[in-house]
């Protein structure tokens, strides 16, 4: 998971209750299996800032990182987050109920707050434009301007998939990531890209000085690289991932996130 810290809105969530792995043979009948690797880049950077990769299995989610080694597991059909501390051997466990009461809170403090960026991010709203010429998606702002390299996608099973976990995940991430920005931005680039059944195999997001905060232009950058059928690498990620949920030891998500990890 990569994140920036922009903002500091910090929050604290209690203990929640654990559970096991959910059984292999509960495949939901419209699931569809692929992999996306993803690249994150500062500015002209030419060597990534993190690297990810997001495993799609059997309605199952497994994103897989080493800096912070942590696996994230998305089980859509229950509703529930599995964060696996890969060094610590720990494990603890959000539900999508939790995650968005969560968004709910964060987003009425930021349309009380002061600086102008993090108002503007509790509900954004973007001028769209399309260059058919590019294939790019533009949704701009004076604050924050997204640019999307547009990749259609014929499969409506990997449509339904990647969009849900990419919007839960943008919630997921402001979560686990205090000090970073709102996700609401996030989620009308996810929806904009969802109107036109696409997938961004490239997203450029730039935020624009406000003259407030002191904070100068930023420059981010990620590449998303879809890839089917999956390999054997990627199965043996996903079995990894199913031991752990099952092995390594259960705590309560704060004292989770007291571990060394990110």
């Amino acid at each position: 998971m990569c994140q920036f810290s922009m903002l500091i809105l910090m929050a604290a969530i209690g203990a929640l209750p654990n559970a096991d792995a959910r059984p292999d043979d509960a495949e939901p009948a419209a699931a569809a299996d692929f992999r996306i690797d993803n690249a994150v880049y500062l500015g002209e950077g030419k060597e990534p800032l993190c690297r990810s990769t997001t495993i799609f299995h059997k309605g199952m989610v497994y994103d897989c990182m080493k800096a912070p080694s942590e696996t994230i597991v998305f089980d859509m059909s229950a509703g529930r987050f599995i964060l696996l501390n890969l060094k610590n051997r720990t494990r603890a466990e959000l539900t999508t109920d939790e995650v968005a009461s969560f968004a709910d809170r964060l987003q009425e403090v930021a349309a009380r707050s002061l600086d102008p960026l993090v108002k503007f991010l509790a509900a954004p709203k973007f001028r769209e434009h399309v260059d058919r010429a590019t294939g790019t998606l533009t949704l701009d702002s004076p604050l924050v301007v997204y640019r999307l390299t547009l990749l259609p996608e014929q499969d409506p099973r990997v449509m339904a998939q990647y969009h849900e976990f990419s919007d839960w995940y943008a919630r997921l991430n402001s979560l686990l990531s205090p000090g970073s920005r709102p996700p609401f931005g996030r989620l009308v680039v996810n929806a904009a890209l969802a109107q036109r059944s696409a997938t961004a195999s490239e997203v450029v997001l730039r935020l624009s000085s406000d003259g407030a905060s002191g904070r100068g232009p930023t420059t981010i950058r990620s590449e998303h690289r879809l890839v089917r059928p999956l390999t054997a690498v990627d199965l043996d990620r996903v079995g990894q991932a199913r031991k752990q949920m099952v092995g390594f030891k259960p705590v309560g998500f704060a004292q989770y996130r007291k571990t060394e990890l990110r």
